[in-house]
């Protein structure tokens, strides 16, 4: 006869998770790099290329300040120096999709690498603002 098929949930806590400091450092990331925004960017830009395509990037920037402030806002005020991070952070992925703002272009190629080096080492350097 046939035995009957048992499920055992597996302890999901220790698979695939990160220890240590490579945790923090990819929390960091996560926090510093705009990513929500950038589908958005992304999502839009083909709609925007007609009428808005200088535009759609700025309104896409301010939307990541708005968004960041927010989202790092305690009873101190949103930290400033991670919603500056993470603007840097969106302008330079929009340049490495190919996109600009207003006029000024920059070789999509380049800005690829920046962003290579950028969200590599942002999280290096910078680890929130102490508790208070």
């Amino acid at each position: 006869m046939n035995a009957p098929l048992r499920l055992v949930a597996a302890d999901r806590s220790a698979v695939g998770a990160p220890t240590g400091q490579i945790d923090s450092w990819l929390t960091r990331l996560v926090k510093l790099v705009p990513a929500e925004i950038v589908a958005v960017y992304l999502a839009g830009r083909p709609f925007a290329e007609a009428r808005f395509a200088g535009a759609w990037p700025v309104a896409c920037l301010v939307l990541t300040i708005l968004v960041r402030a927010w989202g790092t806002s305690d009873r101190r005020g949103p930290q400033w120096l991670s919603v500056a991070i993470s603007a840097v952070s969106f302008v330079v992925w929009v340049y490495a999709t190919g996109g600009h703002f207003l006029t000024l272009q920059v070789d999509a190629n380049l800005a690829a690498l920046a962003v290579l080096v950028w969200t590599t080492l942002v999280p290096v350097f910078w680890r929130g603002e102490p508790a208070g």
